[in-house]
């Protein structure tokens, strides 16, 4: 994710921060303590700090579960408005993503047990607030705050647990893709009534309103996306008219047809089959740092990605993207058939789209 650095890696899961949401601590100290003095800003500074603990610790529950499945989590962003981790995709089965999406609210309402039994035998407190001050327990606010967020996240809307184990539920009765349509349906009204409430008595819910919408419309077009590519197997949108490289020609080879062509990514033939993939980025890299005559053995990408022709294209999509791949070989034995990229299925689904929208002819 853009913007955002590393500070660690917890659980083997890398964890990340986005700037704005350093610029949203900075923004609440700088408030608060011009208003109440550098005691206060410092104790509303420390208190969102552990408010975005109590997230993170959602959000590993959530990635153990999902890693628990089979499903590898990449990273996990802290936002402004929460956590968002990365996965390679959801679990298949209803059941699963059920229980995932349901452990992040049990996870807070833990939490806030746990803070309630703290504060009673600290302070005596019964009845915790949601927002501390000095003369109330820093932890009886985060009881309320967890209980908030787990109220919250089972809202059923996209992107809210709440909106995964509504779509859990009617998948079990209906396929994926019309349980996330209705899911989804759901949840928009939901994050309408939001909005309108929003508007008239406070701007915050129809800003929540706002991104459960979005959010929701985003779930639908990815699972309609993979829907799709699912059905339709490489070999339908593979480029076929390709050239290939041998692994002792010189980068200026590669050239000759990078000049003359529309084609970016080459595959390196050798006498027992393809040895590599020679990508754009790669070959511009080469001329910058080495010039135009080192080999292409030299500077392949050795670990490069195939499929046979059969291989859908939403698996393609997906080892792609965890593998960082520009171009994928489609191999039948030892022969290379075709050549995928993410622009030519781009271009392939946009084709596809337009023929079966297309006019009467004549």
């Amino acid at each position: 994710m853009n913007w955002s650095f590393n500070i660690g890696k917890i659980f083997g899961i890398r964890f990340r921060i986005h700037v704005t949401f350093l610029l949203l601590v900075l923004f609440i100290f700088a408030s608060v303590a011009n208003q109440h003095g550098f005691q206060r800003g410092l104790l509303a500074t420390l208190f969102i700090g552990a408010v975005f603990a109590c997230v993170l610790i959602h959000e590993i529950g959530h990635s153990l579960i999902a890693r628990r499945f089979g499903k590898e989590v990449k990273s996990i962003t802290l936002l402004p408005i929460g956590g968002v981790a990365t996965m390679e995709e959801m679990p298949e089965k209803p059941a699963q993503e059920i229980v995932m999406s349901l452990v992040g609210p049990l996870i807070n309402l833990a939490i806030a047990g746990i803070l309630y039994v703290i504060v009673g035998r600290w302070s005596g407190i019964s009845v915790p607030t949601i927002q501390p001050d000095l003369s109330r327990s820093f932890l009886a606010g985060l009881i309320g705050i967890n209980i908030m967020l787990a109220i919250f996240n089972l809202i059923p809307a996209f992107p809210m647990d709440g909106g995964r184990v509504l779509r859990g539920i009617l998948a079990m009765t209906m396929d994926y893709v019309r349980a996330t349509s209705l899911a989804v349906a759901i949840g928009q009204i939901l994050a309408m009534l939001f909005i309108f409430y929003g508007v008239f008595f406070n701007w915050w819910i129809a800003i929540i309103g706002l991104f459960l919408y979005i959010g929701a419309g985003g779930e639908k077009q990815q699972v309609i996306l993979k829907s799709v590519l699912h059905a339709i197997p490489a070999s339908e949108a593979m480029t076929t008219t390709f050239r290939t490289l041998r692994p002792d020609e010189p980068i200026a080879r590669a050239l000759e047809h990078f000049y003359h062509g529309c084609q970016d990514d080459f595959p390196v033939v050798g006498e027992a089959g393809i040895e590599g993939i020679l990508t754009r980025d790669r070959i511009l890299a080469t001329i910058h740092d080495k010039g135009v005559n080192v080999p292409v053995s030299d500077v392949m990408d050795r670990d490069f990605a195939s499929v046979t022709p059969r291989t859908p294209l939403d698996e393609i999509y997906k080892k792609s993207m965890t593998g960082g791949k520009t171009a994928v070989a489609v191999v039948d034995g030892s022969t290379v058939k075709g050549m995928l990229c993410m622009d030519g299925i781009s271009r392939f689904l946009a084709v596809k789209a337009a023929l079966s929208h297309a006019g009467p002819k004549g």
